[in-house]
């Protein structure tokens, strides 16, 4: 009896340790499925942005995309007020960004540092878009 109250510790220890051990089989990190995930995700920002149909140059907005290693965006997405939910792209890009930000570290991306301005947009025709 002595020798089983002593060992029921140690086994509960091991079956503890094993549990933990079985629940740690995380995949290893894929970059090529990383890549494709964050393309997926561009689409669907790209997809809700549409073709930024505009009346008018106020309903022109840019939202800063993507984040680069060194802090800020890759570049700037043009939508329209008129016709894309503000809070649902908010929602999106951030997502995008967050995840980028993930792999850059992950990765270990590098970027050129350079300061990306947002462009002057306006609504050109019938859409939104770059304008000097």
């Amino acid at each position: 009896m002595f020798r089983l109250t002593r060992l029921i510790p140690i086994i509960i220890l091991m079956l503890c340790f094993g549990g933990l051990a079985a629940c740690n089989d995380e995949e290893p990190p894929n970059e090529a499925a990383d890549r494709a995930r964050l393309d997926k995700m561009e689409t669907e920002v790209d997809d809700l942005i549409g073709d930024a149909a505009c009346n008018d140059a106020k309903e022109c907005r840019v939202i800063a995309f993507g984040a680069k290693p060194c802090g800020g965006p890759w570049s700037f997405k043009i939508w329209s007020a008129a016709t894309v939910d503000s809070t649902a792209l908010a929602g999106l890009v951030a997502d995008y960004n967050k995840f980028n930000h993930t792999l850059n570290d992950r990765y270990g991306w590098m970027s050129d540092c350079m300061v990306v301005m947002p462009p002057n947009v306006g609504c050109v025709d019938g859409h939104c878009v770059v304008v000097e």
